[in-house]
């Protein structure tokens, strides 16, 4: 707060006199607390700042001479200053210490004037106090303006991305030509192979922030997704693997940024339909499945016609011999392999296959037959474990 009446209006006229030199002192110990502003101030771009603070000193001497605070305009002004500081690319902190560095100075200065102007100690110690108050308040204004820029440009950053996420899984359609510009103002030079994250969550957030910064956060009409550049790149598996495990989320298969779009669908079947439960699970692993069920109704169907002999037992013999076709299947047909897997005696392999013959008639002997036997038991249990999971 700035006190009433520190200076008379004949003592606010002798520190005018003085601008031109306390504005010198405060840029000579700028430049010498901060060589990046040392820099700036020799620039053309530094005649802005040094107008900024001759603005600043002329704008306080009238508030002090009112009894007032410098108006609006002025926070403003210092806002701007900090909104340009970030756009040029100069570090907070280096904005702060030189802002430091010239509020001492203005203070050195002042104490000077008050000296050679003959200013009482009482008058000289308030207005020593009015310098900082008023410097903490413009330094206020600069990070304020600074970081509003900052915002702004993050936030314009983000939404370019998400735009070019949408343009590289556009369900009409992947257009290289939309997809280049996107990428380009989002900054994001599109890789040769990428893969496509579906997330059970509907704020993909979370896992992003945990993944590098090349990836893109998207979504599409079923939920989040993110977009991985260069997925078998150094340790980017490891990192998708620790991102991704606390929530459900599959890795689709790696393609051309053309085919993002299918990456996605694959990876959304794969979510669906995996009976694994531990995250992230990926398309790769599971493409038998994925095959197998894209249409559900018509696996199921498929797998209940196939396995109808069945139907009629109590449940205890359906599992038992369900599970022993499908170690009979899986160890080819190899009774003491099946009888080892099943942890029962050869002799009671053998009475259940005899069983199952008697059950499926010759599609456990027809190689066709066993195939599509085969398929059956891995929708059945696909289907099994997802009724499990809800």
């Amino acid at each position: 707060m700035i006190i009433a009446q520190v200076l008379p209006p004949e003592t606010v006229a002798f520190v005018l006199s003085e601008l031109d030199r306390i504005v010198a002192e405060i840029v000579v110990a700028v430049r010498e607390a901060s060589p990046v502003y040392g820099e700036v101030l020799l620039a053309p771009e530094g005649i802005g700042l040094r107008l900024g603070v001759e603005q600043a000193i002329r704008a306080f001497l009238e508030a002090v001479g009112r009894g007032d605070r410098p108006g609006k305009e002025t926070d403003e002004l210092w806002r701007r200053l900090g909104e340009a500081e970030f756009q040029a690319g100069r570090s907070l902190d280096e904005l702060r210490l030189a802002f430091r560095a010239g509020t001492r100075a203005a203070w050195r200065a002042a104490a000077d004037v008050a000296a050679r102007a003959d200013i009482s100690a009482p008058v000289a110690i308030a207005l020593a106090e009015a310098i900082f108050v008023y410097g903490d308040d413009l330094a206020t204004d600069v990070v304020e303006g600074y970081l509003r820029m900052q915002s702004d440009e993050a936030g314009e950053r983000e939404r370019r991305r998400r735009r070019l996420a949408a343009a590289l899984l556009d369900p009409g359609g992947y257009d290289p030509g939309v997809a280049a510009r996107a990428a380009e103002l989002a900054g994001w030079p599109i890789p040769r192979e990428l893969t496509v994250v579906a997330l059970a969550a509907e704020a993909p957030g979370s896992p992003a922030g945990r993944l590098d910064a090349d990836v893109l956060v998207g979504a599409d009409e079923e939920g989040g997704c993110l977009i991985v550049p260069d997925p078998h790149g150094p340790g980017r598996a490891a990192v998708l693997d620790r991102a991704l495990a606390d929530e459900p989320a599959a890795v689709g298969l790696t393609v051309a940024p053309a085919l993002a779009r299918q990456s996605l669908r694959w990876a959304r079947l794969t979510l669906a339909l995996a009976g694994e439960t531990d995250s992230p699970v990926r398309a790769a692993d599971h493409l038998s499945t994925v095959i197998l069920l894209q249409d559900r109704e018509l696996a199921r169907a498929f797998a209940a016609m196939r396995l109808t002999a069945l139907d009629g037992l109590a449940a205890g013999e359906r599992e038992r011999l369900t599970e022993t076709l499908a170690a009979w299947l899986a160890h080819q047909r190899h009774t003491p392999r099946i009888a080892e897997a099943l942890h029962v005696h050869a002799q009671t392999v053998r009475y259940r296959i005899a069983r199952l013959r008697e059950l499926l008639g010759d599609a456990i002997d027809d190689p066709d037959g066993r195939f599509e036997l085969q398929l059956a038991l891995r929708i059945s249990s696909g289907t099994a474990r997802r009724a499990a999971r809800r």
